[in-house]
């Protein structure tokens, strides 16, 4: 997968599938560019929750003497954080087993209906559309990898449907370097919000270049200035695939907080709230050390279970991928009081998106137009599965790394499970559910490994394989049922960013002169499937490698 622009996709070649030399561009049409980014209206006031009105004088009911009467107190006025995971580029509602999802357009209309929320790019300053905006809008980090509809042209559409909901900010999660460096800064233009991560740092600018992300940003709603602290996933830097990460380096995450949140006082926050690409347990053996931070939030995601507590006054909650759900932080304060002692209450809960209201139109139509050019380039039916495949099932392995190690003729494929990113549903299979699936910009090499590092390899728990079964402990056997030899010279398929070591893979070690086969990890798949000639009389799932 390659760089893509806004224009006409004829210009594309004619197959995506074939083994990639130069990389070739990618493209979606100038209309669609424009019906996201420039054809949005600004909206009115949307009638931000407890907003100020003068108070009226009444001359009548003046004492005799003529004195004024005594001023009013301010009435306290709400503005509501909504804080989302990343969106990982769900943006078609989706129903898992009997539960529907709601995809960007159905969460943007119950947050128009029931938060008043102002969709719409925010300006430059950081200020929404409408005048008198009430919420912020703020996520995790991790957006564009996912389905099809945004991995097959590099998460633009996602950036595209962001800048309409209206996203302020977002960490810096680590699967934004996903298309490269130069990928995710046009992305991060279309979105037009700024990511943020206080423990990155540039320790080479010449090899850095546009990647001095800033640590926080103050947002000012209704006279409310928000601080926003983002902290991006130690993986940023230690997992990115070669030449990703370069000139790039983290310092710990508490020496992070102990710069960003004075800072970020200092620049006028009223409140300070922390987004990050992590698990916020994480984080609470140093949230339990300073108390004098004062955080009225830390949301992060990444967490095996559900996250809702609190470390003496700050509210610590974990997040899901997508927008399945969300959670909104209603802060009450006071205008006339000084900076800094404003606040008299935050509200916090996390929220269900699922729900009647009516979709965003102008949302319904980008992704209708993406989606429309996704499904001329990737609705080729390829195959069929009566019963679909499972995300972690023993068939997915079969399915995925089967094709590639099919498709290579090796020895062994090696993939890793969190690659695989949603299973396979039930029913036609398509270019572009492979691509779902598989959403990841990888490349496949070939490796030389002697049997007795393959063992280590294939013990490492992310191993996703084909070519080998477990046969006790540090003990395999190859497919023909013969056991691992250890003097042996195995060859084995596998991605990039497992041969750099990702996810604690040693290959680069263990073979420095691998063999590129220019291949997307996509394509063996797809041809592998596509010569089954699967179909509901004869599915998929009987065909699958052993």
């Amino acid at each position: 997968m390659s760089p893509i622009s806004y224009q006409d996709f004829s210009r594309r070649e004619s197959s995506s599938l074939a083994p990639r030399g130069p990389r070739a561009v990618r493209t979606l049409p100038a209309a669609l560019a424009i019906m996201l980014l420039a054809s949005l209206a600004a909206c009115g006031d949307k009638g931000g929750t407890g907003a100020q009105q003068p108070p009226a004088t009444d001359k009548a009911a003046q004492p005799a003497t003529g004195a004024a009467a005594p001023a009013k107190p301010a009435e306290p006025v709400v503005v509501t954080l909504l804080i989302t995971g990343g969106l990982s580029g769900q943006l078609l509602p989706v129903t898992e087993g009997d539960q529907p999802k709601p995809g960007a357009a159905e969460v943007l209309g119950r947050w128009v209906a029931e938060e008043k929320h102002c969709p719409g790019a925010v300006k430059a300053d950081g200020r929404a559309e409408c005048a008198d905006a009430a919420t912020l809008l703020v996520a995790t980090g991790d957006h564009w990898s996912g389905p099809a509809i945004s991995s097959f042209f590099l998460g633009e559409p996602t950036a595209a449907v962001m800048a309409r909901m209206g996203y302020a900010a977002s960490a810096l999660g680590n699967h934004e370097l996903d298309f490269g460096r130069e990928q995710f800064l046009k992305n991060a233009g279309i979105g037009q919000f700024p990511f943020l991560a206080a423990n990155l740092k540039v320790k080479d600018p010449a090899l850095a270049k546009g990647m001095d992300v800033p640590a926080f940003k103050v947002f000012d709603r209704k006279g409310l200035k928000v601080g926003v602290v983002g902290l991006t996933s130690p993986k940023t830097v230690t997992a990115a695939m070669a030449g990703r990460a370069e000139g790039l380096d983290l310092v710990g995450t508490e020496e992070a907080l102990a710069s960003a949140i004075p800072e970020a006082r200092k620049a006028g926050a009223d409140v300070v709230v922390v987004v990050a690409d992590m698990c916020p347990t994480e984080l609470q053996p140093t949230l339990e050390k300073h108390a004098d931070w004062k955080l009225a939030l830390v949301v992060g995601s990444r967490c095996p279970a559900q996250i809702n507590t609190k470390v003496g006054d700050t509210q610590v909650i974990s997040l899901g991928r997508g927008l399945e759900n969300y959670l909104r932080a209603r802060i009450t304060f006071d205008p006339s009081k000084p900076a800094g002692e404003k606040v008299s209450g935050i509200d916090a809960e996390l929220v269900s998106a699922a729900g009647g209201a009516t979709p965003d139109p102008e949302t319904v139509k980008a992704i209708a137009e993406a989606k429309m050019q996704l499904d001329a380039k990737l609705g080729e039916q390829i195959g069929f599965t009566k019963k679909g495949i499972k995300q972690g099932s023993p068939e997915m392995a079969r399915w995925v790394a089967g094709a590639m190690r099919s498709g290579t003729g090796a020895d062994a494929a090696v993939l890793n499970k969190k690659g695989v990113r949603q299973e396979l549903p039930a029913g036609p299979i398509t270019i572009g559910s492979v691509y779902s699936v598989l959403p990841f910009e990888n490349s496949l090499m070939l490796v030389k490994v002697k049997g007795a590092d393959l063992v280590n390899q294939l013990s490492n728990p992310e191993a996703l394989i084909s070519g080998f079964t477990a046969a006790g402990k540090g003990k395999f056997k190859d497919a023909k049922g013969k056991p691992l030899d250890p003097k042996k010279d195995y060859t084995v398929a596998t991605i990039e960013y497992l041969y750099f070591g990702g996810d604690g893979f040693e290959f680069e070690k263990l073979d420095p002169e691998p063999k590129e086969t220019g291949m997307a990890w996509q394509t063996p798949v797809i041809e592998w499937t596509r010569t089954q000639k699967s179909t509901a009389a004869k599915p998929l799932e009987k065909a699958l490698p052993k």
